[in-house]
């Protein structure tokens, strides 16, 4: 089962090194850093417990939780947007080809000249067509088609041949859609099951996989070319998934960082299993006094099994390995990380 959205960082990939190494005895997986869950969704246990500080993926976790049958009634219908997109813009096509040649022989040399010779093509495209369903200020989608489109012209001279013309506007349609959803997403009177079925959305389109903030707004940008063709059906196939929601159904989640999950008697108790996927040291991750501290509760703060994947240049691992008293761990690579149990 993959995981239901595109996450910086996810396991998935690692997987079969990662659980054949995870216990087959366990009563609650624990995983505090839980991201996109691709190891929680592979791993078996009699019950869960995930937690992430950020606060929006931990509302689609709990969407999925709690209101799956609309969530996978709205995300085909997004879908179904992305899917409207190539022919409506093939509609357009020419028109703003024939653009882009009027510019190129000077007849729109002013830009007041190419923005409104843009409008005219653009303004063609039928909001009702392109979005099915709904949505909040449709004349948002036409302002930002207006600019991706004025945007790419401007990138594009006399040298731009037909091919990369068409390549670079259908981009810039695929942008301005994938920005006005942006856009209702961080409305604040955007229902949290829009908002969840808009963040896989929108997650599986982002530059670099990122999920970037600014200003306590949602702000990320389109990944261009390369995933003008991506499809979000296999997201869909795991929201869809049965075994999802039993998995879903024996499972606590949280908004929390890990220490605060460390409070919880099931981090401590003999028995359960922390999966710890440790962030490296960082200003936006972890201090190093977050990664001593970490080492200090794994050492010596619970009587659970646990696993944690660390960059092998990080203190944490010297505090685990080698800190005396020395106990007893298994440490094996994995790329250019490490692996370490204390079973």
């Amino acid at each position: 089962m993959r995981p239901f959205i595109n996450w910086a960082g996810s396991r998935e990939k690692d997987l079969g090194v990662i659980l054949p190494l995870i216990p087959k005895d366990i009563e609650t997986f624990v995983d505090p850093f839980v991201g996109d869950g691709a190891c929680f969704l592979a791993a078996e246990a009699r019950s869960y417990a995930v937690a992430d500080k950020n606060q929006d993926l931990v509302d689609a976790w709990r969407c999925i939780q709690t209101n799956g049958p609309r969530l996978r009634a709205l995300i085909p219908e997004l879908v179904k947007v992305w899917q409207n997109c190539d022919p409506l813009f093939e509609e357009i096509r020419g028109g703003l080809l024939e653009v882009k040649h009027s510019v190129d022989s000077g007849l729109f040399a002013e830009y007041p000249a190419k923005v409104n010779a843009i409008i005219r093509i653009v303004d063609k495209v039928p909001y009702d067509e392109l979005f099915p369903t709904p949505l909040p200020d449709p004349f948002d989608f036409t302002i930002e088609l207006r600019h991706q489109a004025v945007v790419a012209l401007e990138q594009m001279n006399e040298d731009t041949d037909d091919n990369a013309a068409s390549a670079a506007f259908h981009t810039a349609f695929k942008a301005a859609v994938f920005q006005y959803l942006v856009e209702v997403y961080n409305k604040p009177d955007s229902k949290n099951t829009l908002r969840t079925a808009l963040l896989v959305f929108l997650m599986e389109y982002v530059w670099h996989d990122k999920f970037i903030v600014d200003a306590g707004q949602f702000r990320p940008e389109y990944g261009g070319q390369r995933v003008n063709r991506r499809s979000i059906e296999d997201r869909i196939d795991t929201i869809l998934n049965p075994v999802l929601a039993r998995k879903m159904a024996v499972t606590n989640i949280y908004c929390q960082d890990v220490f605060r999950s460390f409070g919880f008697p099931f981090s401590k108790e003999e028995g359960n299993f922390l999966f710890l996927d440790v962030p490296k040291v960082g200003p936006k991750t972890l201090s190093q006094a977050g990664h001593k501290r970490l080492a200090t509760f794994m050492r010596n703060g619970t009587k659970a099994r646990w696993m944690a994947i660390c960059d092998p240049n990080d203190i944490i691992v010297d505090l685990l390995l080698y800190e005396e008293p020395k106990q007893i761990c298994h440490a094996i690579p994995l790329g250019k990380e490490i692996i370490i149990m204390n079973y």
